[in-house]
């Protein structure tokens, strides 16, 4: 393919920098560093703020694709909060969202019979939503947003979290 235009380099340097760069103002208070003891609550936040983008996507025109793949990233999260609040972790940096919900059953997190339907639902049809009509997108974009919720609810309220949860109702 050869080399990219400078558009992408350049824009490519302008991330890189951005995020080597110490911000220059806090225009909120910090929250949680992410230490090896709070690593259980920056998980369960950040799928509160997957949640959240899938609420903001939702609607009015809504993004289906995207809110079922962030519901499968909030539903990794979450299952990550619940392992790391037992000192586990889910999966290495190089191995895929399957193995994280494989692991999730081996921890008894979710059953196993749970952890093989989760895993066989982001195989068969994650990817297939970007090719169907709007009306079933929508409704499988419902269906995994409302899944997400109820495991990050699961996992909030039994690994005692629940109060670290930023959630909007």
């Amino acid at each position: 393919m050869g080399e990219e235009p400078a558009a992408i380099r350049d824009a490519l340097d302008r991330a890189t920098a951005a995020f080597d760069a110490p911000p220059e103002t806090l225009s909120f208070p910090p929250t949680v560093e992410p230490t090896e003891t709070k690593t259980a609550v920056v998980s369960l936040r950040t799928a509160c703020r997957l949640l959240t983008a899938c609420r903001s996507l939702r609607e009015p025109d809504g993004y289906h694709a995207s809110v079922i793949e962030l519901s499968f990233a909030a539903i990794e999260h979450s299952l990550a909060a619940a392992a790391h609040s037992r000192g586990e972790t889910l999966r290495k940096a190089d191995s895929g969202r399957a193995t994280a919900f494989a692991r999730a059953g081996d921890l008894g997190l979710v059953s196993e019979t749970t952890a093989e339907q989760l895993k066989q639902l982001h195989r068969d049809n994650r990817r297939r939503t970007r090719t169907r009509d709007t009306a079933a997108a929508a409704q499988h974009a419902t269906a995994m947003f409302d899944l997400a919720v109820a495991v990050h609810t699961h996992v909030a309220d039994t690994a005692a979290l629940s109060h670290e949860c930023t959630c909007e109702g």
